[in-house]
């Protein structure tokens, strides 16, 4: 099972959060870096089943964040438990 783990209060920006995801995910050089990109591997280039830990995300900036975080609540309730999103 693919693992990836993301710190928010290490990443400063959505860019920062794009770098780290591709470092992590091992998707190509030609990740968009944009919700579109995001969508697009998360429910049909990712190894699944995988599980995203996203530690403490309360302290993201809403602004940052919020379309992120929405994105990848959709694709893992789109994918039924392929995508597990673990909160702490």
């Amino acid at each position: 099972m693919l693992t990836l783990s993301f710190d928010f209060q290490q990443l400063a920006s959505r860019q920062a959060f794009y770098r780290e995801f591709v470092a992590q995910s091992g998707c190509s050089g030609e990740f968009g870096c944009n919700l579109d990109a995001l969508w697009d591997w998360l429910t049909g280039g990712i190894a699944l089943p995988a599980e995203l830990h996203l530690h403490h995300i309360a302290q993201a900036s809403e602004a940052e964040f919020a379309p992120v975080l929405a994105l990848m609540e959709e694709a893992a309730q789109q994918l039924r438990g392929e995508l597990r999103l673990i909160h702490d």
